[in-house]
């Protein structure tokens, strides 16, 4: 952490901590367990303090978030993660008028709804998640700038962030993470409730969609800066363009048709790996992802990508997919120019998890208006919640209710154990009893 002149900057995982994670290898240094634990109190103190009274917070993560989430070291010590998002939300309430978030080694909402998807998600930190439990009770904020530099987020998330924080933005940019064709009209509307007043607005992800330009100067009529190089619609760009009347011309970037992606998708069933050959006429086969920001994408290859979507995923929802990102079908394309088929050759391990493997989930419990029921909602330890399920606990049995989470998120029933509001954890070894026994 550090601090100077009303800015504070925080990394969301120590350094020193992911290194050695990703590098197994190396030899560990010995540290003593309570001091270390005392030493992470007082820094997230001395963080929470110099946060209240900032101006500008720069939180960041792994230069590398894509390698830490594959390596499954994205998740801080609880207490790292809880005392920084305190700190931000402090903030946010207070002065805090300029956020940056950096690399966040987060995840993604699903694209497609594959189990490897949701498993992902449940897992992985959720920023805005949890900033957004700070505004609950309809408290606003004086956010005016919100940018985010690559990373993985929650574009549902985000969108829930600002419905209920409010926040007066007059600037959002948003570079190598968040965006793409499927979320792209959710986000803007989510924004434009908010921030009609808009100035500033960039994304550098591939979108299509039948007007994107004429939504965005529909939803922030003020706009002057527009950076969005890779947005390709149906409709021409230059008709939404003429309503921004204010723009300012030397300071957006806007697309260009020879940048246009065009390419083919593959689907490897067994495995839920998507082989991808995309390249432009701008590129001139050296594409390498440019405006391509989804989870678990790799590129090995120019114009080569392979993306790990999990099974149950079919070429015709991969095309339409392709089509909301404005990327044109390549149909002469054959598999060996982009080498496909060498690719599927290889050896790639599948999406097949194990059943049992240990879902832990945490449930809160709210009022209803019916005296006989209690809303229940189920979150992962990381904060994302999953599930909302409405019930008389009188009736209920802890099995029942497992069921429902285990289809909110899919594994197996045996594996999902229930931390209540409590502290205490429930399995399936009292599936049998009524869910109000359980929570006296």
């Amino acid at each position: 952490m550090a601090a100077e002149g009303g800015v504070v900057r925080c990394n969301w995982l120590d350094p020193e901590i992911v290194d050695e994670r990703l590098r197994p290898y190396r030899k560990k240094a010995r540290t003593d367990p309570i001091a270390a634990e005392e030493g992470e109190k007082a820094g997230l103190a001395q963080f929470r303090t110099a946060a209240g009274d900032a101006a500008r917070i720069q939180l960041r993560g792994p230069v590398f978030p894509e390698a830490v989430v594959r390596e499954k070291a994205s998740h801080p010590p609880r207490l790292r993660a809880a005392g920084i998002l305190k700190g931000v939300a402090e903030s946010l309430v207070n002065r805090l008028a300029v956020l940056r978030i950096d690399n966040f080694p987060g995840s993604g909402d699903p694209v497609f709804g594959t189990q490897h998807e949701l498993r992902r998600g449940f897992r992985a930190p959720d920023l805005f998640g949890g900033l957004a439990a700070a505004f609950q009770g309809h408290v606003c904020c004086g956010l005016t700038r919100l940018t985010l530099q690559g990373g993985f987020h929650s574009a549902d998330s985000v969108a829930n962030f600002l419905r209920l924080a409010k926040p007066p933005l007059q600037s959002f940019r948003c570079r190598g993470c968040l965006f793409h064709g499927r979320n792209f009209e959710m986000l803007v509307k989510a924004l434009s409730s908010v921030a009609a007043d808009l100035i500033e607005f960039e994304t550098d992800a591939t979108i299509g969609g039948q007007d994107p330009f004429g939504l965005i100067a529909a939803s922030f009529p003020n706009l002057r800066m527009l950076r969005a190089k890779n947005i390709f619609g149906s409709t021409n760009c230059s008709e939404g363009l003429q309503r921004l009347e204010q723009l300012e011309k030397k300071q957006c970037r806007l697309p260009k048709d020879s940048h246009r992606l065009y390419g083919r998708p593959a689907v490897h069933m067994e495995t839920g790996v998507v082989y991808w050959g995309i390249t432009s006429d701008y590129h001139d086969d050296g594409f390498h992802g440019e405006g391509i920001w989804w989870d678990d994408l790799e590129i090995p290859l120019e114009n080569y990508m392979e993306w790990r979507v999990g099974n149950g995923v079919t070429q015709a929802g991969c095309l339409q997919f392709m089509e909301e990102c404005g990327i044109q079908l390549w149909a002469d394309l054959e598999d060996d120019a982009v080498g496909i088929n060498d690719a599927k050759s290889e050896v790639v391990d599948s999406d097949v998890e194990p059943d049992h493997d240990c879902v832990v989930v945490q449930l809160e419990l709210i009022s209803s208006s019916s005296a006989n029921e209690v809303v229940i909602t189920a979150s992962s330890l990381q904060g994302r919640q999953f599930a909302e399920v409405t019930m008389d606990p009188g009736k209920m049995l802890v099995r029942t209710l497992v069921d429902q989470l285990s289809e909110k998120y899919p594994c197996s029933p045996f594996a999902m154990r229930l931390v209540l509001p409590g502290g205490s954890m429930v399995s399936l070894e009292v599936g049998n009893k009524v869910l109000a026994s359980v929570l006296a």
